[in-house]
């Protein structure tokens, strides 16, 4: 799972890289628009309402896709307590057509959830938003003067013969004219697509969904002076190997920090290790877990056996998987490959370390 969020998971694919090419790549407009399909639309909407709770400071506790037949005019129910479409919670309407979305599109919809709070289906949401490739500019228009919108679509839902909830009983046709005549029409808005793209580039499924090349990668924090929590065993594994060349008795990093045999090796390889760090993280931010992952694992399935040979002591095994690990070359097909240096390939080794997949001196304890 993606931090942030919290009920996402993270689809187990590898992002490959975009092909060379001269020609530019299609952007993601061209994308949406051309080549995804309706399912596509309404998945891509989740991932991007989900970067939408956390930027506007409220997550939502659950994203549900609730499209398809029966829907009652919700697409992505955004649910903003436990109590779910009960409490309250945003409506996501998703509409993929080439052409833009217009007025005789939309109140259909809006007497679809004004019916479905009438028959006691869901509480009717406080917020509302169409989601489509192009939105009309009349339909854009309304939206922006809630009044005039309330206006327009009372008249198509009185006119002579209407096309608006003919197929409802009598009863509850003026339940559903009731509801609306008593609610704030500022429920009902669009987004600009250029704004959602922007915001789901935030996310590390954009990756995935657009064949676009990665975002610069930031520089790596130097090592903090002080021994970081999540640092404790791949530290130790280097005292251990310390040790075991030099006769030492080093516990701590603090003392590793001030020997003149090897403190330089020791912060050569604490750097390393946040070179590491920071380059997980950019992943995280950037593709799916599953494409770090690949380059992890290849560079551990480069090394395991070098790892598992014999030697007159630990810091030797940890040269020989250090010697390897340099001229390791992650998989070309991976879109983080290019942005692997060889500082990040030596930390991979100690990350490996510290979640006991590697190993320098045979005799510590697992």
């Amino acid at each position: 799972m993606f931090e942030g969020f919290p009920d996402l998971k993270s689809p187990s694919v590898v992002v490959v890289a975009p092909p060379t090419q001269s020609a530019p790549l299609p952007s993601p407009q061209v994308y949406l628009q051309y080549v995804f399909d309706a399912d596509d639309w309404e998945d891509f909407t989740v991932e991007w309402v989900h970067a939408l709770g956390l930027w506007e400071g409220r997550p939502y506790v659950r994203v549900q896709r609730m499209g398809g037949a029966g829907d009652r005019g919700a697409d992505v129910a955004a649910c903003l307590s436990p109590q779910g479409t009960a409490g309250e919670w945003h409506c996501y309407q998703c509409k993929h057509y080439v052409k833009p979305l217009g007025q005789s599109d939309a109140f259909p919809e809006m007497v679809k959830i004004f019916t479905a709070k009438a028959l006691g289906v869901y509480e009717l949401p406080t917020r509302y938003v169409f989601v489509a490739p192009k939105i009309g500019t009349g339909l854009d228009r309304l939206l922006l003067n809630p009044p005039q919108l309330k206006k327009e679509f009372f008249t198509a839902w009185e006119e002579e013969p209407s096309k608006l909830g003919t197929k409802l009983t009598p009863e509850v046709r003026t339940a559903v004219g009731d509801l609306a005549r008593e609610t704030e029409f500022s429920m009902f808005e669009a987004r600009n697509l250029d704004e959602i793209l922007e915001l789901h580039a935030t996310t590390p499924h954009h990756a995935r969904r657009f064949p676009q090349r990665l975002k610069p990668r930031p520089a790596a924090d130097p090592a903090p002076p002080d021994q970081e929590a999540h640092e404790a065993v791949y530290v130790r594994k280097l005292l251990d190997a310390y040790n075991a060349k030099h006769g030492l008795a080093l516990e701590t990093l603090q003392q590793a920090r001030e020997h003149a045999k090897v403190k330089g090796h020791f912060s050569r390889q604490r750097e390393a290790f946040f070179h590491a760090e920071s380059l997980w993280r950019f992943a995280q931010e950037s593709v799916p877990e599953a494409t770090y992952e690949a380059i992890e694992t290849d560079l551990h399935d480069a090394v395991v056996e070098i790892e598992d040979r014999d030697y007159d002591h630990g810091y030797a095994r940890l040269e020989a998987v250090l010697d390897a690990a340099v001229i390791h070359k992650p998989n070309p097909a991976n879109i983080l490959a290019p942005v692997v240096k060889v500082i990040d390939l030596k930390g991979m080794c100690h990350r490996l370390a510290n979640n006991h997949r590697l190993t320098w001196c045979k005799e510590e304890p697992q």
